[in-house]
């Protein structure tokens, strides 16, 4: 009898994805543990600068400790939602404060039922936290901004893709979208709320969140399909390349599910609108989280119709659009397969493709092992 594993392989292990830590989510809840956790000896914090994240110079994560960052934070925790609510205050610093779960593999102390290392995300940004910047700086730590960061170990790239997705996230939801209010963020970061006071005393606008809906909001994820178009044959495998491509930089077509679409109703209309050929057949593959802000990326292959390969691009988002051999795109993957912002890997000559920590190169690979005989 065939297995999945037979089927469609391994797996794949996203990057950005897949990390050590257990969010154990029910935690947020519990104000008391989130305040033994944040002051824990154990504890971890990972701070950001403009979504940056500190890192010590071998470029990876590098981690503070609560006593860091006690004077600038002091003890978001102590008080529960409820409270926090009725003392709420829209003038002074509330820090952006992520709980992102424990590590439950290494020795730490005990929350609750369960036992681990704690790990935090704090954002710095803002001249609240100069004298916090200066300290890590002189120890030789630094905030460096980079396009997409893909030179992390795998479990501190689940890390970062976690608190910088929340991270931005409360920074874009600072203030109610219904009445303007300033917003609380609680939950351990994974909610906001719009409280109805200031100081206890009633907004003057109430908010129309607060009459028959929910006042809160909880973080967003944008669900885009990132697509392998296989011919009808199952012997070629359609890639595109983008207006600010590099020239011979072919990956995968794309594009956002949009509201009251399946995912694969929006990967044969992906297919089709960006390149003119009709899918009928698809096959979700595996996803990948992808911090920049906050997307699903989820792989899906589809087979063509006979006659429906033809390429008309109905829109003009794609510079080009071309067809590639099963054994190409494989020579590819296997050689010719680096980031597009570095240059070409030296002596390879063919279509260049993007690298393993990527969804498209994934896509790719689970497209070889079904149809490369």
């Amino acid at each position: 009898m065939s297995s999945l594993n037979e089927i469609f392989g391994d797996g794949h292990n996203a990057y950005f994805s897949n990390g050590p830590i257990a969010r154990l989510s029910f935690l947020r809840l519990q104000h008391a543990q989130l305040d033994k956790a944040l002051t824990s000896r154990t504890a971890k914090i990972l701070t950001f600068d403009e979504l940056n994240p500190l890192r010590g110079s071998d470029g990876r994560l590098a981690f503070l400790k609560y006593e860091d960052v006690s004077d600038s934070i002091g003890r978001p925790y102590e008080k529960d939602e409820k409270a926090r609510i009725a003392d709420f205050d829209p003038s002074a610093h509330h820090p952006t404060l992520i709980f992102l779960g424990l590590d439950l593999t290494s020795s730490g102390d005990r929350f609750g039922e369960h036992s681990g290392v704690p790990y935090f995300a704090l954002d710095i940004s803002g001249g609240h936290y100069e004298a916090l910047r200066s300290s890590v700086t002189a120890q030789g730590l630094k905030y460096a901004p980079t396009r997409v960061d893909l030179t992390l170990p795998h479990e501190q790239s689940a890390i970062y893709s976690h608190a910088r997705s929340l991270l931005d996230w409360n920074a874009r939801n600072r203030f109610c979208s219904s009445c303007g209010g300033r917003t609380m963020s609680t939950h351990g970061g994974a909610k906001v709320v719009c409280p109805p006071a200031d100081n206890g005393v009633p907004r003057k606008r109430a908010c129309p969140t607060r009459v028959g809906l929910h006042n809160h909001q909880f973080p967003r994820t944008d669900p885009t399909v990132v697509i392998a178009p296989i011919s009808a044959d199952a012997k070629r495998i359609l890639l595109g390349r983008g207006k600010r491509w590099p020239e011979n930089y072919f990956s995968c077509l794309s594009g956002f599910v949009e509201p009251g679409e399946s995912l694969e109703t929006a990967t044969r209309r992906e297919a089709y609108e960006e390149t003119g050929v009709k899918i009928d057949r698809v096959q979700l593959h595996s996803s990948q989280p992808w911090p920049y802000p906050s997307t699903m990326l989820i792989g899906a292959m589809g087979q063509c119709v006979e006659g429906g390969e033809d390429i008309t691009y109905p829109e003009t988002e794609l510079e080009e659009a071309k067809w590639f051999e099963l054994a190409e795109v494989e020579h590819a993957l296997n050689e010719g397969a680096n980031p597009m912002w570095e240059p070409p890997i030296k002596g390879y000559v063919g279509p260049r493709v993007p690298p393993s920590q990527l969804m498209a190169h994934q896509l790719l690979r689970g497209v070889l092992k079904l149809f490369r005989k």
